[in-house]
C-alpha cells in the first residue's frame, strides 16, 4: 500500500500525510477519500509519442507529466525561490501565525505538481496544514506530516467548506484552468475572511529586461523566432479551450468584488548567461534549459494542432537558435495577491 488514494463516489482521491494533524482518513476533512493503491497509479497515466500524460479526459491540460517535465517543474521552482528570496510572496508569514486556539492553519496549492512548494513551505511552517491538488499523483509518496495531497481537478471545483482555506496559492495553473474568472470566485468561495490568494503566472511571450530600453511593441522584430514560437503555443492552448490570463489577474480579481488590496510585482528572469552577476548567469544558463525543455514538452501538443513533424523541428531549432544569440531576454512572471474581503 502506497501513501497516495484512490476515487471513491466521484470525490477526490488522497495521498494521506498521516495522522498527526488530526486529520486522518476517518475524519470530516478526509470524508469521501480512499487511499490509492500502487497498483491504481498506471490508471492515471496515457503513454503517447514516448511520452506520458495524464489520462484525465475531462482536462485540458495539455503537457507531459513525465520525469523530464517535472524535472522543468522543479528546476523553475528553485529559480524563482532564488530570485524572489523565499518559497512565497506577500504576507503569508502572518496569515500563518498561529492564534491561540487550536484549530490548525491551512493552505491549499492548486495544480502542485510534484509537490516541492508544498513540502517546502511544510518545512517553513510545521504548525500549518498543507493540502496539493492536481490530476495526477506525481507528488512525494512520503509527505511531512502536516501536508496531504490529493488526485482532483480544479475546474470541477473544490471539496473545503466555505471560509475554510487561510492561503490558496496558484502557481503556473494557467494551462490547466478553462474558467480563470469561475476559478477565482471558488477559491473566494473557501478562502476565510482576510485569507490570502497568491498567483504566479509565466507570460507566454517574449519580452526584454527592461534595463535594454526596448518598446515591447519592437520586441518581435528582435525576436521573430521566439514570438512565432509563442504565438504558435497560444494559438494550440487556445484550441483546447485555454486562454493566456498572466497579466490579466489583477482585473479579475478586482472584477469579483470579493479581494482587497491587489498587489503585483513582476519577476524577471534572464534567458541565457547575458546578466552580468555571475550567479544570475547561472539562473540565465538553468532558465534557459527549462526553456528548451519546455519547448520540447509543447511538441505533442504543437503537432496533435496540425503542424507537421519538420514544422514544429523548425520551429524548435529557431528558437534554440535565438536564445543562443539574443542578449536580454527574459521570462516575465506576473505575480498577484490579494486578500478576501
Amino acid at each position: 500500500m502506497s501513501n497516495y488514494g484512490a476515487p471513491l463516489n466521484n470525490h477526490p482521491n488522497i495521498i494521506d500525510g498521516g495522522e498527526d494533524d488530526g486529520l486522518s482518513l476517518d475524519s470530516p476533512d478526509a470524508s469521501g477519500l480512499v487511499e490509492l493503491t500502487t497498483e491504481s497509479f498506471p490508471g492515471y497515466f496515457d503513454e503517447r509519442d514516448g511520452r506520458l500524460f495524464h489520462s484525465n479526459s475531462r482536462s485540458a491540460y495539455p503537457l507531459p507529466a513525465d520525469t523530464p517535465e517535472q524535472e522543468r517543474m522543479n528546476v523553475m521552482h528553485n529559480i524563482l525561490k532564488r530570485l524572489i528570496g523565499a518559497c512565497y510572496v506577500g504576507p503569508v508569514p502572518s496569515i500563518l501565525s498561529q492564534t491561540n486556539d487550536e484549530s490548525h492553519k491551512l493552505v491549499l496549492d492548486l495544480c502542485t505538481g510534484t509537490g516541492k512548494w508544498v513540502m517546502e513551505m511544510a518545512r517553513l511552517f510545521p504548525s500549518v496544514l498543507f493540502r496539493g491538488i492536481d490530476i495526477v499523483p506525481i507528488a512525494t509518496r512520503y509527505p511531512l506530516p502536516n501536508v496531504r495531497f490529493e488526485i482532483h481537478d480544479v475546474n470541477s471545483g473544490l471539496r473545503w467548506g466555505d471560509g475554510s482555506i487561510d492561503v490558496v496559492h496558484a502557481r503556473s495553473v494557467s494551462m490547466a484552468i478553462r474558467d480563470y474568472p469561475t476559478m477565482l470566485m471558488e477559491v473566494a468561495r473557501v478562502l476565510r475572511s482576510g485569507g490570502l490568494f497568491v498567483s504566479v503566472e509565466w507570460g507566454r511571450y517574449p519580452y526584454f529586461h527592461p534595463s535594454f530600453g526596448i518598446d515591447p511593441q519592437q520586441v518581435p522584430g528582435y525576436t521573430p523566432a521566439s514570438s512565432h514560437f509563442f504565438d504558435v503555443v497560444n494559438d494550440a492552448v487556445r484550441e483546447r479551450g485555454i486562454y493566456p490570463i498572466a497579466g490579466d489577474v489583477p482585473n479579475m480579481l478586482a472584477n469579483t468584488r470579493l479581494f482587497r488590496n491587489v498587489t503585483t510585482q513582476f519577476c524577471y528572469i534572464p534567458i541565457g548567461p547575458w546578466y552580468p552577476d555571475v550567479p544570475m548567469q547561472r539562473v540565465g544558463h538553468a532558465y534557459r534549459a527549462a526553456v528548451m525543455r519546455y519547448a520540447n514538452s509543447a511538441t505533442p501538443m504543437l503537432l496533435d494542432a496540425g503542424w507537421s513533424e519538420q514544422q514544429v523541428e523548425t520551429i524548435i531549432d529557431d528558437l534554440r537558435a535565438e536564445l543562443l544569440t539574443v542578449r536580454g531576454l527574459v521570462g516575465v512572471y506576473h505575480i498577484v495577491y490579494a486578500h478576501r474581503l
